[in-house]
C-alpha cells in the first residue's frame, strides 16, 4: 500500500482527463439519439400512414 501513495496524484490527474470525457460523450450520443428520433418521428407522411383508418 505504501508503494501506492505516491501514484495517487497521477490518479487524481487521470481521473480529471476521464470524467469531463465520459461526460461529453454522453452528452454528444444522448444528442445524436434524441435528433435522430425527432428525425424519424417527424418525417412528412408518417401521420397519413398511421391515421389511415
Amino acid at each position: 500500500m505504501a508503494r501506492l501513495v505516491p501514484l495517487l496524484p497521477y490518479l487524481t490527474v487521470v481521473a480529471a482527463l476521464v470524467v469531463p470525457l465520459a461526460a461529453v460523450l454522453y452528452l454528444v450520443t444522448t444528442t445524436a439519439w434524441t435528433a435522430l428520433e425527432q428525425a424519424v418521428l417527424r418525417r412528412p407522411g408518417t401521420a397519413a400512414a398511421i391515421d389511415v383508418r
